[in-house]
């Protein structure tokens, strides 16, 4: 990961996380738009950029409750409130790519799942949505968890280089 030479680490707020240890980014004027610092994994050592929209104490706690990447593969399990999930689906903004071919272009433009779109994938279990970035939206899954809406597991999307 390359720093910026405007930009320090700030050492008073180095921590140590359960899975991680946090280095604050700080430019010698104002905060850094776009990054709150970097978390390096104990384990892997690999570099996870927090975002600087929500305060980082939930960034900080939300990485040591497995939330380490960019984008996410969720899979449900079991699904014990079909309408709950439906509406968390929903929140979660899921979207498809379907592309198309208009003058000598393919289109990727991506669109929001459908209620009954995802109805109908909920039906044959697992049911696999990918590549999902969660930064915006962890609290609405994490809810629905807590409450027994579904069982799912959270993986790291690995998209292979084209």
């Amino acid at each position: 990961m390359h720093v910026p030479d405007d930009v320090v680490i700030h050492e008073p707020g180095i921590r140590e996380l359960q899975n991680g240890w946090f280095f604050p980014f700080r430019d010698r004027s104002e905060p850094v738009a776009g990054s709150q610092g970097i978390i390096i994994n104990k384990s892997t050592g690999r570099v996870f950029n927090l975002g600087s929209a929500f305060p980082v104490e939930r960034d900080l706690s939300l990485y040591d409750r497995g939330y380490q990447f960019e984008s996410y593969d969720l899979v449900l399990l079991e699904v014990r409130d079909v309408n709950a999930t439906l509406d968390t689906l929903l929140q979660l903004g899921l979207t498809c790519v379907e592309p198309t071919y208009e003058h000598g272009t393919v289109w990727r433009i991506p669109r929001r799942l459908t209620r009954d779109e995802f109805r109908t994938r909920l039906a044959h279990l697992p049911c696999v949505f990918g590549n999902v970035p969660l930064y915006f939206q962890v609290e609405v899954l994490e809810a629905a968890r807590t409450s027994g809406y579904f069982r799912c597991d959270i993986l790291e999307c690995r998209v292979p280089d084209p």
